[in-house]
């Protein structure tokens, strides 16, 4: 996609709420949950979400609008894996120097 073929604003820079460069592989922290990503969500799902705030992250992808697919493991063990995911504007997070 051209970037004239992107809405007006995007893609977004990768950068976080400090200025730092971000990509995938990075580990961030959420700043806070914006109210559209709950938006439509059941209560289960809202629940996921906010127990991640004040949690590490990793970004396990940059999407073509510049939007950050974070992921938080849930369980890991070596028969089972679980983890919430979901899309984050870059300036809602804060990269971290912790590798996870």
């Amino acid at each position: 996609m051209n970037k004239k073929d992107y809405p007006e604003g995007f893609p977004l820079e990768p950068i976080d709420a400090e200025g730092n460069e971000l990509k995938a592989g990075d580990t961030v922290k959420k700043l806070h949950t914006p109210e559209w990503l709950l938006n439509n969500l059941d209560d289960d799902a809202i629940k996921a979400i906010k127990n991640c705030e004040d949690s590490l992250m990793k970004i396990y992808e940059v999407d073509e609008y510049g939007y950050m697919r974070v992921e938080k493991p849930t369980l890991d063990t070596e028969e089972f894996y679980e983890s919430h995911s979901f899309s984050m504007d870059p300036n809602n997070l804060v990269k971290s120097r912790v590798i996870i």
